[in-house]
């Protein structure tokens, strides 16, 4: 008797999932009949739900009808000349359709994708930092030919160092981020759904520190743009990087290359090992906050005292990078390195300042130069500073090279975080040529703010495979 009825409630309880999923399913059908419906009518916000519904529903479920609810979102934004989110739902629905051995719906839609308009969308993401704040607008089209591209449209930034997390430090971070919003929307026509804000990790390494502080920080925001709801993401490290080497390693590059961030607050970096994989490593010793380590042991010392005490306290920072990136194989074995950061910025415009019209391609740096820049730092500030724009022929690389070193002299560092942040730089680099495979670093100007590129990737969901 008790098998029986153990019989009957398993059958029962069968036969009530089956029916559960064949209701779900057909209301999943009514959802993109409706939206169907509401298209034809141009009732775009509420086909848009209805579809994402059924989308919902029959996701990872029915593979046939979650093509078919991506497919008929891509006719849905095609009719509003949205490009990009046209080509994402093709692109889904074709990759499923695929996998189903569905060769007619396959080939169609790739026509129909064929046939879309080349245009480029643009996206704007401001990363709070230690140091400030950075607005990024970026170009982003998708064409049957080239897939998914970028250009980094414009690029802005504001040094509050929200990391000190005062009072006065907060209120201009907020002010600064109003005004970077107000920049991207109403000065460059970016929509709404098209911006992002984040802060970064460096940023919560300090907040992490200071309770209360990240919510006071994210109230003043908030306040400040008079959006209440207003999202803002908190990136970490590991992602960090790995949008960074996404967007500023080509693809052919990426299994023989390594990136390292010596940022204010902190050194992120690490490698990909394929699409989706990143081995990170993080360091919380950035320009800054070493520097801020440096003085809080010395506050009184000159500056022949702080020296004194860099290279004190750099002896336990070499130690833990040892250990750390010992345990990475690839920051040992893969030949190219990519360095960003405020710091690797520095370098490149005071040894080389007849570069700086270089602007988002690879310049190689040497340890040498990062030794020359670290002893001059130390022993000879006001040379350092002081380049020779003479021998550049260029007037408008001129003209940007003296922008750079005003920039750097004025807004961004002092001589004590010059020389915090490249005894950082030449431990780092230090530590990749201990041992292992000979390595190339290189710097990229405009570097610091890859990874939005990387982050838009994920946003759109089109990152293509290694």
């Amino acid at each position: 008797m008790k098998k029986l009825f153990l019989t009957l409630l398993l059958g029962t309880l069968v036969w009530a999932t089956g029916f559960a999923q064949t209701q779900d399913l057909n209301t999943a059908l009514k959802f993109i009949k409706a939206g169907n419906t509401l298209r034809e009518v141009k009732q775009y916000d509420q086909a848009e739900e209805y579809l994402n519904k059924a989308l919902n529903i029959v996701r990872n479920k029915d593979k046939y009808w979650e093509a078919a609810a991506y497919e008929n979102l891509g006719f849905l934004y095609r009719d509003q000349e949205n490009t990009l989110e046209a080509s994402r739902n093709f692109a889904k629905a074709i990759e499923i359709y695929h996998s189903l051995r569905m060769s007619m719906s396959e080939k169609a839609l790739t026509q129909l994708m064929a046939g879309l308009k080349d245009t480029e969308e643009l996206f704007a993401g401001i990363d709070i930092g230690s140091k400030g704040v950075k607005l990024s607008i970026i170009g982003v089209s998708v064409s049957p030919k080239k897939g998914l591209t970028y250009n980094l449209r414009k690029s802005m930034s504001i040094n509050t160092e929200p990391s000190a997390l005062s009072a006065a430090s907060i209120k201009e971070t907020a002010i600064a981020v109003k005004d970077l919003i107000d920049t991207a929307t109403v000065k460059n026509a970016v929509v709404a759904d098209r911006l992002f804000v984040v802060m970064s990790s460096g940023l919560k390494q300090a907040t992490d520190k200071a309770p209360g502080k990240e919510a006071e920080l994210i109230a003043a925001i908030r306040d400040a743009v008079k959006n209440p709801n207003l999202k803002i993401d908190i990136i970490s490290f590991e992602d960090e990087a790995k949008y960074g080497a996404l967007a500023m390693i080509v693809p052919e590059l990426h299994l023989s290359s390594s990136i390292m961030d010596i940022g204010g607050g902190n050194v992120k970096g690490g490698y990909l090992l394929n699409r989706s994989k990143f081995e990170a490593v993080n360091f919380p010793y950035g320009t800054k906050a070493f520097g801020k380590i440096v003085k809080t042991k010395y506050p009184d010392a000159d500056i022949k005292g702080y020296i004194t005490g860099v290279d004190a306290e750099i002896v336990p920072v070499r130690e833990e990078m040892a250990i750390e990136m010992n345990r990475r194989v690839g920051l040992k074995n893969r030949k190219n390195v990519y360095l960003l950061g405020g710091i690797a910025f520095v370098m490149n415009t005071l040894l080389h300042p007849e570069r700086a019209g270089i602007i988002g391609r690879p310049v190689e740096v040497s340890l040498e130069d990062v030794k020359k820049f670290r002893q001059m730092a130390v022993s000879n500030y006001e040379e350092l500073i002081s380049p020779d724009f003479g021998k550049i022929s260029d007037p408008i690389v001129k003209q940007i090279a003296e922008e750079d070193v005003k920039l750097i002299t004025t807004k961004l560092y002092n001589n004590q975080d010059i020389i915090a942040g490249a005894t950082i730089l030449e431990t780092v680099m230090k530590e990749y040529a201990r041992d292992g495979v000979q390595k190339r670093f290189y710097f990229i100007k405009g570097g610091d703010v890859a990874w939005i590129s990387g982050y838009i990737f994920k946003l759109i969901e089109i990152v293509k495979a290694l």
